[in-house]
């Protein structure tokens, strides 16, 4: 019985370990595709912003844009040397979705795309 349990152990151990060696390459798919690091609370407040436009409440967009503006601003010196063109094309789709929600009378339609741009900019601020 032991040499049984013995060969069972030597039989399934490599296909136990491929198993173990697939985890890596899942989680490397996973991580982020920006040399930014983690997007993901710049991109929520964004998806907020674009429900509250799309709802059409630009007052309560306006102040989760402004969510946005602080957060980013404030993580600026963290950010932008860690890679400054990716870091320019979601600043200037921020300033495009900004300036759209700040107008003196915004329009939705615009503010929908602005925002979505923005979006799409943290996606993929490499542009690939």
């Amino acid at each position: 019985m032991k040499k049984y349990l013995l060969a069972l152990a030597i039989v399934t151990a490599p296909v136990a370990m491929t198993g173990l060696a697939a985890v890596p390459a899942q989680a490397a798919a996973a991580a982020p595709a920006s040399a930014l690091g983690d997007l993901s609370l710049y991109e929520a407040i964004a998806k907020d912003t674009l429900a509250l436009v799309t709802k059409g409440d630009l007052a309560a967009a306006q102040k989760r844009i402004t969510d946005f503006e602080t957060a980013w601003d404030d993580d600026q010196p963290d950010l932008r040397p860690r890679n400054v063109d990716q870091w320019g094309v979601i600043d200037d789709a921020a300033d495009r979705a900004i300036a759209a929600l700040r107008a003196g009378k915004p329009v939705q339609s615009e503010a929908k795309d602005a925002v979505a741009g923005l979006i799409a900019a943290l996606q993929n601020p490499a542009g690939k």
